[in-house]
């Protein structure tokens, strides 16, 4: 169907789009952040050697295009890391900085506990500020949920 000079072949500005879409995806195999900040896709290869894009909480398995113009965002995707590669990633920060293991991994935890703490205050301060005449779940139960005792807060 034409308009004269202002048509547009829209299904060539769809396939630019994948295409565009589809150049920052990943191309080694491993779990990703992917581009809208939030979802994370397992990206393997089948054992006949096709391309498996799976995201948490969805049982349907997906291609590369549909990964990357279906969840899309402003941010880069992210390769999330195994625990093997956390363990080489700790032992050659440990050898670059000149600290023991032990060390490193008791910095590291007292971060993660900081990081833990912050995020139970924040999910506490949601759980106050709650109505307390919502129909919804008590917040003592979402408090609990979450490990979080409101009283000790």
């Amino acid at each position: 169907m034409s308009h004269g000079d202002d048509s547009v072949d829209w299904e060539r500005v769809i396939r630019d789009m994948i295409a565009r879409s589809t150049e920052s995806a990943p191309t080694e195999p491993g779990v990703y952040r992917m581009p809208c900040g939030n979802c994370y896709v397992d990206f393997f290869l089948a054992s006949d050697g096709t391309e498996r894009w799976l995201v948490p909480g969805d049982e349907r398995s997906y291609t590369r295009d549909t990964v990357a113009i279906a969840r899309h965002g402003d941010y880069p995707w992210e390769r999330m890391y195994a625990l093997a590669h956390a363990a080489a990633e700790i032992r050659r920060r440990a050898t670059a900085e000149s600290t023991p293991v032990e060390i490193l991994l008791e910095e590291l935890a007292a971060i993660a506990e900081a990081e833990d703490a912050a995020e139970d205050e924040e999910i506490a301060r949601i759980a106050r500020e709650r109505p307390a005449t919502s129909e919804d779940i008590p917040l003592a139960d979402v408090a609990r949920k979450f490990g979080i005792d409101l009283d000790e807060l």
